[in-house]
């Protein structure tokens, strides 16, 4: 029987496990574990990616990620192909360091963000490390726990606006939240369906649907709609062209940039990367201008 198909889509979001190859272990320092942040780092604004959580362990990784493009599989390709010729040079070894064919799994994350989250942070005890899983140093449970964390890799906010709206009570929440489970975590498990989703038969039904459409979209878009979406919006605005696409950050030209990336991206068709070059910022830039064009504005009191 031929592998499963990765479902691949704009805004998919995967639980994501990488295993050492043949149980060996993935990092042999903490130099190889700042090394593997560092690069996730680079990947998350390469890609533009969402990084909800990861928790690094001796012999395996977990990760939750968000893809803004349908690109999981490009974006592991060469993530795991840099840290192994990282890894094989340090180290003076050959070979694979991650063993065969990375887990990810789909994840609801309307319904069980939170869960999953919880269940990576939780790994150091599972793995039955004596220290707390929130003061273990190679997770992004810190992230959420401490009340001045500034961590730019951990996208901690959608989480943890679930837990209240003042930082310092949302954090405390958290931390509530992990020692809730912690006394029963050999009993934690995720609601897998048919192997491929964390959530609901429905919800995975629905997500096969959408990567099937994703998968029937133009691979590439058209520069010269966008050139005309462009001056619309520009004309709209009372803006020149040179302004949207400048660096300017004033409100008004903020927004109608906002705009025209967003309709760029769904009547011209391009990606986060060719919308990178057409304005002249990092695809992570681009990904969050699309994310606040879609949010809805918030109702007046």
């Amino acid at each position: 029987m031929g592998r499963s198909r990765r479902l691949q889509f704009p805004g998919a979001c995967y639980y994501i496990v990488l295993q050492g190859n043949n149980r060996q272990d993935i990092f042999m320092s903490n130099q190889d574990r700042r090394y593997f942040l560092s690069l996730l780092r680079t990947y998350k604004e390469r890609c533009g990616l969402k990084v909800y959580a990861y928790c690094l362990m001796t012999r395996d990784v977990s990760l939750l990620i968000e893809t803004a493009e349908p690109n999981l599989a490009s974006f592991m390709q060469g993530f795991n192909t840099v840290y192994t010729k990282y890894f094989n040079s340090i180290h003076n070894t050959v070979g694979h360091v991650f063993q065969g064919r990375y887990k990810a799994l789909l994840v609801d994350k309307d319904h069980v963000l939170s869960e999953v989250t919880r269940f990576i942070h939780l790994q150091p005890a599972r793995g039955g490390l004596r220290e707390k899983p929130w003061r273990y140093p190679w997770s992004s449970c810190a992230a959420y726990v401490e009340s001045d964390q500034d961590e730019s890799l951990v996208d901690s906010e959608p989480v943890l606006a679930q837990f209240g709206h003042a930082r310092l009570k949302q954090s405390v929440r958290y931390l509530q939240y992990i020692k809730d489970r912690i006394k029963s975590v050999s009993d934690f498990v995720l609601p897998v369906a048919r192997g491929a989703a964390i959530g609901s038969e429905a919800f995975l039904t629905r997500m096969e649907e959408r990567a099937a459409g994703a998968s029937a979209r133009p691979k590439t878009g058209s520069v010269a709609e966008a050139r005309r979406i462009l001056a619309e919006v520009a004309q709209e605005s009372g803006l020149d062209v040179d302004k949207i696409v400048g660096p300017l950050q004033w409100r008004e030209i903020s927004a109608a940039r906002r705009r025209a990336a967003h309709r760029i991206w769904k009547e011209a068709r391009l990606n986060v990367t060719e919308l990178g070059r057409f304005f002249n910022r990092t695809p992570s830039a681009i990904s969050q201008m699309l994310r606040l064009a879609e949010r809805p504005p918030a109702s007046k009191p």
